[in-house]
């Protein structure tokens, strides 16, 4: 759940980012920029936003797909039909 909510945090902080960011260039440019440039920073935002919650969560990405701990899984798993069957 924590995640969750520090996700949702990080989109919210980048789409006004983004929306600020794009506001400012469209003073100084064309609305076509300000645009494709706001929707470049809007949808790079969830990946960024995903990368900063694995940071927050766990300081470091070397288990950002968990793939070790779905091995780790598989092989409990695996032990216990084992032992049942």
């Amino acid at each position: 759940m924590k995640g969750l909510i520090l996700y949702v945090g990080f989109v919210i902080l980048g789409a006004i980012a983004a929306a600020g960011i794009g506001y400012y260039v469209e003073k100084h440019s064309t609305a076509t920029i300000s645009l494709i440039l706001f929707l470049s920073l809007f949808f790079a935002n969830f990946v960024g936003a995903w990368i900063a919650t694995l940071l927050v969560m766990d300081g470091t990405l070397k288990n950002a797909l968990a793939r070790q701990d779905q091995l780790d899984a598989e092989k409990i798993g695996k032990a216990w039909m084992k032992q049942a069957g």
